[in-house]
């Protein structure tokens, strides 16, 4: 896992070590049972989640841009309402990470010859002067020659907590 210095600020890593199946949500481990698949354009998309997106792959200059908008939501935290501060960034954080290694599992077990994959695992800064506490995303993309990385300097994204697993991290 790579990470940026606001990911380490924010979220104590040593809490994430001991991540499993029960930080995942029943909607999470739906998104991973269904699996991968890879369109004409050679785009890894999670089934679910192109189930219910609505854009066109021609609106995106890439293929990489398509996969992040399509496999690129924010994660399930309506019963995470009771938890505030830094506790919501880890709860956050704990249940990415184990919905990106168990998505990128999935894809290595079904799809053993997929190009690179990687998830990225983002957690906002909670906004004080609007209430809204942190909030979590996940994105997957895969690696297209010819395409620069979706995130290219991982270090010096300053806006949000970000931390990266690639799919060789995840072989069970």
């Amino acid at each position: 896992m790579r990470f940026n210095a606001k990911f380490a600020d924010l979220v104590d890593l040593g809490t994430l070590s001991d991540g499993s199946d029960d930080d995942l949500p029943e909607g999470l481990r739906r998104t991973v049972d269904e699996g991968w698949t890879c369109d004409e354009h050679g785009a890894w998309l999670l089934r679910d989640r192109l189930a219910t997106y609505h854009g066109s792959p021609e609106a995106f200059t890439d293929v990489t841009g398509y996969e992040a908008a399509v496999n690129g939501r924010a994660l399930w935290d309506l019963d995470l309402d009771d938890m505030a501060g830094k506790p919501r960034a880890a709860a956050l954080a704990r249940r990415g990470i184990a919905f990106a290694r168990a998505a990128l599992h999935r894809l290595n077990a079904d799809h053993p010859d997929h190009p690179p994959a990687v998830a990225y695992v983002s957690i906002s800064d909670e906004d004080p002067t609007d209430d809204i506490p942190y909030e979590g995303d996940v994105t997957f993309v895969t690696v297209h020659h010819g395409e620069p990385p979706y995130v290219r300097d991982l270090p010096a994204v300053p806006a949000n907590a970000v931390l990266a697993i690639d799919s060789t991290e995840c072989p069970k």
